[in-house]
């Protein structure tokens, strides 16, 4: 793979622009020019980039971070919720076929849940958000996927309960999850030692639970309004994950009362998803984890094979009956 083909599939000039508005392109070049060009060369440069603009972030907004955690009343009410939140701005009936399919797995397996699907027609009636929040979405300055974050925030603060994407495929009946998935005053996947101390960004938004007013998810939201106060475009494309972890890092009680469970397994069947079926390995994956991760951007010619893991998920009933 040549140079250019890298340099576009890393993100191209959008992804320059972003270093150069995160004051970390300087650091970008030295590791370039240091490292090298293949894959995990460039990995590491852009662990290294991200990590300079979180740092940064979090000195830009540090006074603010005290600020918050003086005043945040711990007497606000944490309710808990049986609400199971699923965003698709078009409608299910406009999404892909796997994101329909991610979210009928929703239906058949989380039979206790309250699952409601936010489409950008009913999202009004359950939050509302700064009108300088939707004028830049309006714009296209805050993009779908950065509005779906700040529509977690708003949800979970406000009612409680999970956020899961809607490319999320569950593969086990609700008797079989562990209740700290639901119950849990704060629960997400996050990257654990040995493989958190090389990562800036270490929680998975992709699922998400709380009770009502979380004081980290408080925090969270907090730090990307007063982001977009004052900014037209992201900093970085993992916003929302830095101001998370920031907010977990200056709240390590707070972090230390969740779970700890690992974000790689879930995404094990993503990578596999278009090799051919192997059932052992299939109950396997499906066997360790409730959830996993997916995503629809691939060619029609991989969705058109036939005999693979995703085939397999689009024809078949898939359920795990075992515990994860």
């Amino acid at each position: 793979m040549g140079i250019k083909e890298i340099f576009r599939r890393q993100g191209g000039l959008g992804l320059l622009r972003q270093y150069f508005r995160g004051g970390a392109l300087g650091t970008a070049i030295l590791e370039f020019i240091i490292l090298g060009k293949d894959r995990k060369a460039l990995e590491i440069l852009r662990l290294a980039a991200e990590y300079k603009i979180k740092k940064k972030l979090e000195k830009k907004y540090a006074a603010k971070i005290l600020a918050f955690n003086d005043r945040y009343e711990d007497n606000l009410p944490h309710r808990q919720s049986n609400k199971v939140w699923v965003c698709w701005f078009q409608g299910m009936e406009n999404a892909p076929e796997l994101v329909r399919r991610c979210y009928q797995s929703l239906q058949d397996n989380l039979t206790d849940r309250d699952i409601i699907l936010i489409t950008a027609q009913n999202m009004g009636k359950y939050v509302r958000f700064p009108e300088y929040i939707m004028e830049k979405w309006r714009l296209g300055q805050i993009s779908n996927t950065h509005m779906t974050d700040l529509l977690r925030l708003e949800l979970l603060i406000r009612y409680g309960g999970m956020w899961i994407d809607a490319t999320v495929l569950c593969t086990c009946k609700r008797e079989d999850i562990p209740d700290y998935f639901f119950d849990s005053d704060l629960f997400f996947y996050q990257a654990l030692k040995p493989g958190l101390d090389g990562q800036s960004a270490f929680v998975s938004s992709w699922l998400i639970s709380a009770s009502a007013n979380n004081k980290v998810l408080m925090l969270t939201r907090y730090l990307c309004y007063e982001y977009w106060l004052t900014h037209k475009d992201m900093v970085d494309y993992y916003l929302f994950h830095d101001f998370m972890c920031i907010a977990l890092e200056h709240n390590v009680e707070d972090w230390k009362r969740v779970v700890p469970r690992d974000n790689e397994g879930p995404h094990i069947l993503l990578l596999r998803l278009f090799e051919e079926y192997n059932e052992q390995l299939f109950d396997c994956v499906t066997g360790q984890e409730p959830f996993h991760k997916l995503s629809y951007k691939f060619s029609s010619d991989q969705f058109e094979r036939t005999d693979t893991f995703y085939s397999k998920i689009m024809n078949e009933q898939i359920l795990q009956s075992t515990g994860s």
